[in-house]
């Protein structure tokens, strides 16, 4: 048997060269219908690295953890802290090949989608990482053409498929844990399994999904059988948690208490000596805004009316969210501080690093952001780009003027949208992506018939194994080799099943049409525009190369050749600096 169990599920080429260093991030969402458990991930990074003979530092990982948000992902912000602190950003990106070139270094994860399923926090890590020159290597590549930008645009492409999923499946559970949160005593499913269930009148079970508030326990309820994926047998019992008050250490009555203070004024402080809910005041903030302990569950947008057992009268809660808005309202009045706007943090220039001076001909020259700062009464302030040459000659070697940053954005950001954000050129985007696919069909049909080659010998195995216990009666030992090979049959078959799963049909991937096509586009247009300023920039980056300023008027080089565009286009007026000072 080989110790390489995971190896043939991969890609089979490696981009980094032998003996360089690297670390590896496994995610998974928990339950039986993921891809591949975190154990699973490592042992297939282990198997990796070892036969590229690349050298495994760490693996980071988070178990049972959603790929829609990185907060509660504590590795994965442990990893990027890690790597930031030893990798600087190399802004140049000649510099930053020459150092990849001479000090290689890798992230391997399982898919992309491991880093995360939110496009725009995904393309954030992704750029971040590999600005610091860091090699990012998928186990299972979605496209890969050879070609870096348009691989960069597959990349963006699968991150929106990934974020479509996850809205899709978010959709899917919120549509059934409604169903179980609206769950009655009369459903007659529910009666099947519960016929001596103790009421009968049509009232709520309590069936809440996720952590429980302060002053309810939890309480298993069978309500059905569901199919597990895989089962040979039927399905199993399906049992979830109902809220019921909780009385122990008299929680439920301390509960009421601190209700009932705060209904006759008195402060969380001593609301806090008194009962002892939480270890600090912080605490009781959710605490006062739980409209639960009136009996009434809000849950997926929509009030659950007498949802449980009622705590407080309706009165004590509604004065409190009324004290609650008041005090709201106050601290909103205060000015907040203007150094703290986001774009004030960083630079506020949307196209640093792309704007170039072709004012001396035969060469180019980086233009930097810079400002004239507001004068009262006499001009606001004013952001401008201006050759570097110029600048560090004190202007004795071009005479070229400079440019408003806002008018240069304006005139860059229109071209992207009139000009590439369009069906026609993203269309045979698609297109390349479909060749891509059955590039990838072929080498996954490869995989599945080397699985299946070893599946057969593995059922082969145990035939013999059944055929010897039936003749020697049984023993230990077989008993023992009998059910390693039953596991690794069992763990053979998912590995088909998850290989089948990659197969593309024609039909299936034909159903990327230009609707999907056009959202695709919105959202890059929405990226471009927002307020986010280093989204923009990533989305401006992955269409343009750079752009070059000359008297009165700007080329933009694109990243790689468009449908009915060269890949240089001249774009409109960019905002020259006039004769006299802003």
């Amino acid at each position: 048997m080989t110790d390489n169990r995971y190896l043939h599920l991969v890609r089979q080429d490696c981009p980094l060269p032998p003996n360089t260093h690297v670390v590896a991030y496994c995610r998974d969402s928990g339950g039986d219908e993921q891809d591949r458990s975190v154990q699973q991930q490592v042992q297939t990074v282990n198997e990796y690295c070892q036969h590229h003979g690349l050298i495994l530092e760490h693996v980071y990982s988070d178990e049972a953890r959603s790929g829609s948000n990185s907060e509660k992902r504590n590795q994965l912000q442990d990893m990027l802290s890690d790597l930031s602190q030893r990798f600087r950003q190399i802004r140049h990106l000649d510099k930053r090949r020459a150092f990849m070139e001479k000090n290689p270094f890798g992230l391997i994860v399982w898919k992309s989608n491991r880093l995360g399923r939110d496009s725009i926090e995904t393309t954030y890590i992704k750029a971040d990482l590999r600005i610091r020159g860091i090699t990012i290597v998928n186990l299972i590549p979605s496209f890969e053409t050879g070609d870096v930008k348009m691989d960069a645009l597959f990349e963006v492409f699968q991150q929106y498929q990934d974020e479509k999923l996850l809205e899709e499946i978010s959709d899917n559970s919120r549509r059934g844990l409604a169903e179980l949160v609206s769950l009655r005593d009369k459903d007659p499913s529910f009666r099947m399994f519960n016929p001596d269930w103790p009421t009968n009148d049509g009232r709520y079970l309590g069936i809440v999904p996720g952590g429980l508030p302060t002053g309810f326990k939890s309480e298993s309820v069978l309500i059905g059988m569901r199919e597990r994926k895989g089962a040979k047998f039927g399905g199993e019992k399906h049992y979830v948690q109902r809220m019921v008050p909780d009385h122990d250490n008299n929680l439920w009555d301390r509960c009421y208490l601190a209700w009932k203070m705060r209904f006759e004024g008195e402060g969380i402080k001593k609301i806090l000596e008194a009962t002892r809910l939480y270890t600090s005041v912080s605490g009781y903030d959710g605490f006062f805004s739980n409209r639960i302990y009136t009996g009434d569950l809000e849950y997926g947008g929509k009030v659950y009316e007498n949802f449980v057992e009622p705590m407080i009268p309706h009165e004590w809660f509604e004065e409190e969210q009324k004290r609650r808005a008041i005090r709201a309202a106050k601290h909103q009045q205060r000015i907040a501080d203007p150094m703290l706007e986001p774009r004030r943090v960083t630079s506020r220039h949307l196209l640093t690093g792309l704007v170039y001076c072709g004012a001396t001909e035969g060469e180019e020259h980086p233009m930097m952001a810079d400002t004239v700062p507001e004068r009262e009464g006499k001009r606001s302030r004013w952001d401008f780009y201006i050759c570097s040459h110029k600048k560090n000659k004190r202007g004795t070697s071009c005479d070229s003027p400079r440019v408003s940053a806002a008018a240069l954005d304006q005139a860059v950001i229109e071209n992207l949208m009139t000009h590439v954000l369009t069906l026609e050129n993203f269309r045979p985007i698609a297109d390349a992506l479909a060749a891509s696919m059955n590039e990838r069909n072929d080498d996954v049909s490869e995989r599945i018939a080397a699985v299946q080659g070893r599946l057969d010998e593995v059922q082969r195995s145990i035939r013999q194994l059944v055929d010897a216990v039936e003749r020697m009666g049984f023993s230990t030992s077989l008993q023992a080799r009998l059910q390693e090979r039953e596991q690794e049959e069992r763990e053979l078959i998912a590995d088909l099943v998850n290989l089948q799963d990659l197969i593309v049909e024609p039909k299936e991937f034909q159903a990327i049409g230009d609707k999907q096509i056009k959202e695709w586009i919105e959202s890059i247009r929405t990226a471009l525009t927002g307020d986010n300023l280093e989204v923009s920039r990533q989305a401006i980056r992955q269409f343009v190369a750079k752009i070059v300023v000359n008297a009165k008027a700007g080329s933009i080089y694109y990243t790689f050749p468009l449908l009915h565009l060269s890949r240089i286009r001249t774009v409109v007026p960019t905002g020259i600096e006039p004769v006299s000072s802003p």
